[in-house]
């Protein structure tokens, strides 16, 4: 199988593709760059494979939550590349990309807290499973940092960047098995995730690609940041 991923939702941007298990990735510390970088990296890497868009099986997006401008841009890329292809697409939470991103560090327990400005975190508690896969064990939410807490399960990892910007989750510290600030959301953790989506769903026609936001007032708050 095929498959071309696109990760969108916060400072950082990646492009990945998997060829028949083989995988390619373009991925950067880009803020205010997805923009210009993602439609040239998704050329190069199917170039790179020597196949054309309309040889990918699916095209994995990053649902969010995640900044509003950011994740528009991702996924009006994704849907346009969908369009033209008639490819199908592949929803997947920005924060469960991030949770699968820290198995890499051996984490098995992650609580993900990524910044969402206005003073809030978007928040989720994953746990691996027998496939190496980080799974939900609690919802996603966006709230004040002093509201998120520490679950029970003492061998869970603290891991994104609301623990290095708002010290209210710093102090959980004590609570947590370690925490990793400098893990993000990627393209490639995206394609293990959607692998595993596709075998209890159906791919999504292209108008389908829609964000999740978690706050109905988030567009209107940061057109007025």
């Amino acid at each position: 199988m095929n498959l071309l991923a696109i990760e969108t939702s916060t400072e950082t941007c990646s492009v990945a593709l998997s060829v028949n298990g083989e995988v390619l990735e373009n991925y950067r510390h880009a803020p205010r760059q997805h923009a210009e970088l993602l439609l040239p990296w998704v050329e190069q890497l199917l170039a790179q494979a020597g196949l054309g868009c309309s040889a990918v099986d699916a095209i994995a997006f990053s649902r969010g939550p995640g900044s509003f401008t950011s994740l528009r841009i991702g996924i009006g890329v994704v849907q346009g590349l969908a369009w033209a292809a008639n490819r199908p697409v592949i929803p997947i939470s920005s924060l469960a990309a991030t949770a699968q991103a820290a198995v890499e560090l051996g984490v098995e327990s992650a609580l993900v807290a990524l910044d969402a400005r206005m003073n809030e975190v978007f928040t989720g508690t994953f746990e691996v499973n027998g496939k190496g896969l980080m799974v939900a064990v609690s919802e996603e939410l966006v709230c004040s940092p002093g509201l998120v807490s520490a679950p029970a399960q003492t061998e869970t990892f603290g891991i994104g960047n609301g623990f290095d910007r708002y010290p209210a989750l710093g102090a959980l510290s004590g609570q947590l098995a370690g925490i990793h600030v400098d893990v993000w959301p990627k393209a490639s953790s995206m394609l293990h995730l959607a692998s595993e989506w596709l075998i209890e769903n159906e791919p999504l026609a292209a108008e389908m690609a829609q964000p999740v936001y978690l706050r109905d007032n988030v567009a209107k708050k940061e057109k007025d940041r």
